[in-house]
Order: structure tokens, then C-alpha cells, then sequence
């Protein structure tokens, strides 16, 4: 195993644990906001307005520019040119500052049209309205911030420096929580609102000083001039487009849920951070431990080793996915009430967010593969390609959730989105192989094969254990959390031992990445020195 390929290897371990504490951190938060409002109708609003600066963060902010910014990046300093580097870094963050700055301002000026305009059913009362637009004005500074962020992760990323970018997700929920525990009773729902606002703020804090650990510190500069500026701009425009029109999916979902009830995007909101959860811990850590070699190999027109990566990281992604979405469709109930049920936080409530997850987990195989198939395209500098795609997804979004969301309310809306993911799959398989030519796609269904065996096996064990236990399960919190646990362990140890029988590639690369990080894990290289 070469040294660059180990390293490799020691990152995704680092990521996948930092993102797994960030997950179950955010796992707490969620667990702290259901006991304490619930489906109420205040979280409700909160939950439907958020989704309003995520689709203008997508468009401006961090994961565009960091997609689009690394390659070039990354360029430069192969070529050996690192003050061409941090000078074009410098740029960028000017013109974050000038634009995305002018945005907020824009938007937290009109945060009462905009909430009546895009929510008329929750801004149907003065004190409704008067709720949406000021959570709005809380939350509209996080653009800036996850903007500046996203410039930063970009340069620590093409440096090979994971740490820190999945390190601050863990703050930034700690510090949601302590702001809900504290200021709950005083402040209602705002307490998410500013302690989103203050841990979005600390994180830009945590990698600036994460840069200056590993090179200089990042200051602003107003060269909008710049050539490669441009060219990042280029590039980010359907990146952005693209990730702009994902979240507008969202933000049709939420649109489509007031017309349900005054606690359907509530429902969704809880539905889609379980779902979440094996996205968060194992797709976007092999989309970006996997990213600069993409792009590396991208530069180098090196297609051979470029499909070999895409069509592992697809792999992986399949294999690790389909356990959950196992579990989410056979016994979502189960999940939902060990999370959420305490509190205000009851068994109808239970049931709706359960029937949700059930439905979101349909695409949950896709949606993971997806951030593998988009980093392809984003490392050939080729973002064009996704962006068509997103477009037409949006139509088929729109037009299922205005068929489905009547005869089967929430289910009815996560369903829609979930067959989009499955949509975006197959196209964007397609457009990619047009671009490379053949991208293992007969080793991606046999491995796809027998892990769905697999993944069948793991679904009937697990489903007759939590059957047989429903009765520990309904003696307290103590006893569902020993019947769910018994029927994840049975069915896990049944998709891991057919898989090892099938002899399954996918488990034994993991294998073999635990035990090189356990035997040859080198100690950590020593930081560059600190430029002034």
C-alpha cells in the first residue's frame, strides 16, 4: 500500500469517526428539540423557514464554492505555485464578502414578504407572520458565514486536510443544544434560530484557525478581476444551479406540506434527520476523502484509475446504505420512537414521522450514490452535465408532490423525493458513462446483487426479532432500546456473515482499511510552517 493511498485510507478513518460523533451529536439535538416542542406549530414554522436560507446558501455558499474551488485549486499547487494559490483563495473570499454579504443584507430587509409570499398558510395570522419573518432575520447572517466556511474548507481540503471541516459540525450542534436547554422557556423556537446563528459563527472561526495551523491566514482581497476567479466562477455557476435546484426540491416538499397540516414539514424534518444519518456518516465521507484524488486524476487524464475510484466509491456507498434502508422500511416505528418519543413528543406523532421515513427510505441507496456520481462530474470540472439532470428532477419533484401529497399527505411528499434520487442515479450513471466510457457498471450490479441478498436476509431477521420483542419493547425506554438493538445486531451479523459467504468485495476493502489503520497507521506527518 503506497503512503499516499495509507493516508488516504487514515483520513476516511479520521472523517468517519468525527462525522459519526457529528452525527450522533446532531442525533441529541434533534432528540432535545422533539422532547421540547414536538410537531408543534411554532417548530412547524421554524422547520418551513429554514428551508428559505438553505436554498440561498446553496446558491452562494459553501458546498458550491469548495466543489468548484478545489480543482483549481488543487491545479496550482501541483504546478508548485502556492502564492498564485492563496492569492486566488483571497479573491474568492472578497468576493464572498461583497456578494453574498449584499444578499443577507437584501434578504433580512424583505423577511416579511418573502415568508408571506412563500408560506401563506403559516403567515395566515399576525402572530404567525410576525414568527416567520423574524426566524428568517435570525437565520439569514448564516449564509455569509457558511459562504466564508466553505472558501476555507475548499483550501484545507486541497491540502488533504480532513480534520477540522468534520470537526466543527460536532460545535456547532453542541452549542444548538446548550442554546435549547438554556434559553428555551425565554426565547421558544428562536433558541434554535441563535444557536444556529452563534455555532455557524464559530465554525468559520475553527478552520481560519485550522488554515493558519497548516499554511497562512486568510484574508480578503478584491482582485474581481482575476482570471481564475473567473474561472471558479465558471465552474460554480452549475454547481451551484445544481445544488440550488436540490434544495428547491426541499423547499417544494415544505411548500406542499403547509397545504397537509400546520405539523407536516415538521414531520418531514424529523423523517428526513434519520434518514440522514448513514448519508452524514458514510457517503459524504467517501465523496470527500475521494474528491482530490478524483480531481487528480481528472488532471492527469488518467481515466482508468479515475473509474476505478468512481465505481469503488459506488460500491461502498451501495453496501454500506442498503442495511438502512432495510431498517427504515421494515421497522421505521421502532427508530422513531427510541429517538423522538419523550416529552411533547407523542405516539401520533410517532406514526406520521415513522410512515414518512419509510417512504424517504427508498431513495436512500441513490441519494448516497449520487454524491459519489456529482463529485465525478465536479472533478472533471464538468458540472454542466448534474445540472441538466436537476432541472428535469425538478419538474418530476413537483408533479409527483402535487399527485401524491393529497391521498397520502406526508408519505405521500418524502415518496416524491425519494423516486427524484432514483431518477438522478440512473441519469446521471448514464451521462457519466458517456463522458468516460464504460464505468464498471456489470461489477456494479453484481456487487448491488448480492448485497440485496444480503440486505433480504437482514430485513426478515430483523423485522421477526422486533416482532417477538414488542412486548420488551412497550416496558419503557430501557426495553425498546434492548429490542431494537437486538433486532440491528441480528440483522447486522446476518448481512455481514452472507456477505463474508458471497465473498463480497465491499466488506472485505473495509475490513482491510480498519486493519491498516490499526497495524500501520503512521504517526501524524507535522504541519507546514506558518507563513506570515
Amino acid at each position: 500500500m503506497s503512503d499516499h493511498k495509507r493516508k488516504l485510507a487514515i483520513a476516511a478513518v479520521i472523517v468517519a469517526s468525527a462525522t459519526a460523533i457529528s452525527r450522533l451529536t446532531g442525533l441529541g439535538r434533534e432528540v432535545i428539540t422533539a422532547a421540547i416542542y414536538g410537531v408543534d406549530p411554532s417548530y412547524n414554522t421554524f422547520v418551513s423557514v429554514s428551508v428559505i436560507p438553505q436554498l440561498v446558501q446553496q446558491l452562494f455558499a459553501d458546498a458550491a464554492i469548495s466543489a468548484a474551488f478545489v480543482p483549481v485549486f488543487t491545479s496550482l499547487l501541483a504546478k508548485g505555485d502556492r502564492e498564485r494559490a492563496y492569492r486566488l483563495a483571497a479573491n474568492l473570499l472578497g468576493l464572498i464578502v461583497v456578494v453574498v454579504g449584499t444578499a443577507v443584507v437584501v434578504l433580512a430587509l424583505a423577511a416579511g414578504p418573502v415568508t408571506r409570499l412563500m408560506y401563506p398558510e403559516l403567515t395566515g395570522t399576525p402572530a404567525g407572520a410576525s414568527l416567520a419573518a423574524e426566524l428568517l432575520r435570525i437565520l439569514v447572517p448564516t449564509i455569509l458565514f457558511l459562504s466564508i466556511a466553505g472558501a476555507v474548507s475548499g483550501v484545507l481540503y486541497s491540502f488533504e486536510r480532513f480534520t477540522m471541516p468534520a470537526v466543527v459540525p460536532i460545535v456547532w450542534n453542541l452549542i444548538i443544544i446548550a442554546a435549547i436547554a438554556v434559553f428555551h422557556e425565554s426565547l421558544g423556537v428562536e433558541a434554535i434560530a441563535w444557536g444556529m446563528l452563534l455555532g455557524t459563527a464559530l465554525e468559520v472561526v475553527m478552520l481560519a484557525c485550522a488554515a493558519r495551523y497548516h499554511g497562512r491566514w486568510l484574508w480578503p482581497r478584491f482582485g474581481l478581476g482575476d482570471p481564475l476567479l473567473r474561472r471558479v466562477l465558471l465552474l460554480m455557476v452549475p454547481i451551484t444551479i445544481t445544488l440550488g435546484i436540490l434544495n428547491f426540491n426541499a423547499l417544494i416538499g415544505t411548500w406542499f406540506a403547509q397545504f397537509v397540516s400546520d405539523r407536516a414539514a415538521a414531520e418531514i424534518g424529523y423523517a428526513f434527520r434519520l434518514y440522514q444519518l448513514p448519508q452524514g456518516i458514510f457517503a459524504v465521507t467517501i465523496g470527500t476523502v475521494l474528491f482530490p484524488s478524483l480531481s487528480r486524476f481528472a488532471a492527469q487524464s488518467d481515466t482508468v484509475r479515475f473509474r476505478d475510484t468512481v465505481s469503488l466509491g459506488v460500491r461502498q456507498m451501495v453496501f454500506v446504505s442498503l442495511p438502512f434502508f432495510v431498517w427504515f422500511a421494515v421497522m421505521p416505528q421502532a427508530f422513531v420512537r427510541l429517538v423522538y418519543e419523550r416529552g411533547q413528543f407523542g405516539a401520533g406523532a410517532t406514526v406520521e414521522v415513522a410512515g414518512a421515513l419509510a417512504f424517504f427510505s427508498v431513495g436512500l441507496v441513490f441519494a448516497n450514490a449520487n454524491i459519489m456520481l456529482n463529485r465525478a462530474f465536479q472533478s472533471m470540472q464538468k458540472p454542466w452535465l448534474p445540472m441538466y439532470v436537476a432541472f428535469a428532477n425538478l419538474a418530476v419533484n413537483f408533479v409527483l408532490c402535487w399527485l401524491l401529497y393529497k391521498p397520502l399527505g406526508v408519505p405521500g411528499i418524502t415518496l416524491s423525493m425519494a423516486t427524484v434520487s432514483a431518477v438522478n442515479f440512473f441519469a446521471l450513471f448514464l451521462l457519466l458513462r458517456r463522458e468516460v466510457g464504460r464505468v464498471d457498471g456489470r461489477r456494479m450490479a453484481r456487487a448491488s446483487g448480492g448485497a440485496l441478498l444480503c440486505a433480504a436476509a437482514l430485513g426478515a431477521v430483523s423485522y421477526a426479532v422486533w416482532w417477538s420483542l414488542q412486548g420488551l419493547a412497550d416496558e419503557g425506554f430501557g426495553g425498546l432500546l434492548a429490542a431494537v438493538t437486538a433486532a440491528v445486531v441480528a440483522g447486522g451479523a446476518v448481512y455481514l456473515a452472507l456477505a463474508r459467504l458471497l465473498k463480497l468485495e465491499e466488506l472485505s476493502v473495509v475490513r482491510q482499511v480498519l486493519r491498516r489503520r490499526r497495524r500501520s497507521a503512521p504517526p501524524p506527518a507535522a504541519p507546514p510552517p506558518a507563513a506570515d
